[in-house]
């Protein structure tokens, strides 16, 4: 007995110092805080066929040192949201390359924490190429490292990005050529008199209205224009966002509105209306001195829910009182 428990205890000794040893020797995984900014944060421009310009981003790490490298990917709207769909590879006629000594695109560099670094970036358009827009995001993407000091960082690839609109025009003219593809809401009632429809809501909900517009042209553009709630002689206007709307898609509008929610697939929303027949108009213009294109939308704001509720309580008080009376009446 006595020796099965010697064996008990130097088998226990043994694990003890093995797992002390096995911790005295291992490898510890730090967190790291990566906390990167790029300036300027969007940049459009025009150039001319056989011409080629400069421009100068800036990274600050306001993080832990790290290693960074530049890319340059094209993109493509997608959705009416704002959506990206970035390619996995720079494709395109655009010719792109670093007037830095010490950085080259797509190789990676070490990043001090609290330092700045510039990348000169020489865009250069060849001769040919068709007259159009050409879009890129330049991205400050960090590198893993796997060791730093001996130590392992377990810090997955992280990237911000600088949209780039490339606008090539031979003439210096770009195309404007896009039309209100949607101006709606979503009616509680639809009643049909006739030929006239009456859209009604209810006045103590929130009512979401969709403007978003197409644009077919092979140049982006920015609408400017207004919203406006007409009842009666009160007037409400709700100034539109300027927004980049890029080439061949199409984007929900949005306003400057304090009873604007987070819900990104409206314009605007609409809180307390007041009772009565309104009509929503929208007026944009896509370009200066261009025409200015109208839509218009009416519904009657009626307080629905009270009304519910209100007849629900008098067909209530009726049922009572019919109720009394057939039953004094059997008594008589």
């Amino acid at each position: 007995m006595k020796h099965i428990t010697c064996d008990i205890k130097k088998n226990f000794i043994i694990f003890v110092l093995g797992v002390t040893c096995y911790m005295l020797h291992a490898t510890y995984v730090s967190a790291q805080q990566v906390n990167l900014s790029l300036d300027p944060p969007i940049v459009q421009t025009k150039i001319k066929p056989g011409k080629s310009i400069i421009i100068a981003y800036t990274a600050l790490n306001n993080g832990d040192p790290l290693n960074l490298q530049f890319l340059i990917r094209p993109f493509t709207p997608v959705g009416q949201l704002g959506s990206l769909s970035v390619a996995q590879q720079l494709e395109g006629p655009i010719l792109f390359n670093l007037e830095n000594t010490d950085v080259v695109l797509e190789k990676p560099f070490f990043f001090p924490s609290k330092e700045k670094k510039q990348a000169v970036l020489r865009i250069t358009v060849p001769s040919g190429i068709p007259d159009g827009d050409y879009y890129y995001l330049v991205l400050a993407e960090t590198v893993p490292a796997f060791s730093v000091a001996g130590q392992s960082t377990g810090v997955a690839s992280a990237s911000i990005g600088s949209p780039l609109l490339v606008s090539i025009t031979d003439s210096g003219i770009t195309e404007v050529k896009a039309t209100i593809a949607e101006f709606s809401f979503k009616p509680a009632y639809i009643l049909t008199f006739g030929n006239n429809i009456v859209r009604i809501v209810d006045s103590t909900k929130e009512l979401p209205i969709v403007c978003s517009v197409r644009n077919m042209g092979r140049n982006l553009i920015q609408p400017q224009g207004a919203i406006l709630d007409q009842l009666g002689n009160n007037k409400k206007t709700y100034t539109i966002i300027p927004q980049n709307i890029l080439s061949n898609s199409q984007r929900i509008l949005k306003t400057f509105s304090d009873e604007q929610t987070n819900n990104s697939d409206s314009s605007l929303v609409l809180s307390g209306l007041s009772v009565g027949s309104h009509r929503v108009t929208v007026a944009l213009s896509f370009a200066d001195n261009s025409n200015v294109q109208y839509k218009a939308i009416s519904f009657l704001a009626l307080p629905i829910r009270l009304m519910y509720i209100t007849g629900l309580a008098l067909i209530g008080i009726v049922i009572f009182f019919c109720t009394r009376f057939l039953q004094r009446r059997k008594k008589k």
